[in-house]
């Protein structure tokens, strides 16, 4: 069961266009793979995802190393506040919000302790995902990471549109 402030208000209408991407579910996409790897690089940070929020998963379309395909209880991923935001969501130390503790992404061996990410919206205006950064250390993230963050998940959307496009251009 997803906790009710995890849903956004306009969440069928949510749902509905990030069915109309056609982009959960899909195979790996070189374009998808490098600007994880970018975000990685430009934010020194392990670990980049490009995640989309289903009703009751989060995909991970692509990582810094070219996997796709991960999938996580939405109730239990913290891109599913990330889409709940207009702006960069942060934790540069996860261990100081006490309501985050139980989560198992990082309570146990895993233990996150830094998160940030940037929603993905679409032309019609709908956080339908996140380009999230996380870490095994609390870290500051400042405000120039932050808009740096804020344009890789703009260029997800940018290629997003793109698949969108292309399928008008051949109907």
């Amino acid at each position: 069961m997803i906790c009710m402030d995890m849903i956004p208000q306009n969440e069928e209408d949510r749902l509905q266009n990030l069915k109309k991407y056609k982009i959960l579910y899909t195979k790996s996409e070189p374009i998808f793979d490098q600007l994880a790897a970018i975000t990685v690089t430009m934010l020194n940070t392990p670990i980049a995802m490009i995640n989309f929020v289903d009703r009751h998963k989060v995909w991970t379309k692509a990582n810094q190393i070219g996997e796709s395909g991960l999938e996580i209880d939405r109730q239990s991923c913290l891109c599913s506040l990330a889409i709940l935001n207009e702006s960069v969501t942060v934790f540069e130390d996860i261990t100081k919000e006490l309501y985050l503790n139980s989560n198992p992404l990082l309570a146990g061996e895993f233990g996150l302790k830094f998160y940030a990410a940037a929603p993905i919206v679409t032309k019609e205006g709908f956080n339908i995902g996140s380009v999230c950064i996380m870490d095994k250390i609390a870290r500051t993230f400042s405000v120039s990471e932050q808009k740096k963050l804020t344009w890789v998940a703009s260029m997800v959307s940018v290629e997003m549109h793109k698949r969108i496009d292309s399928r008008h251009k051949f109907a």
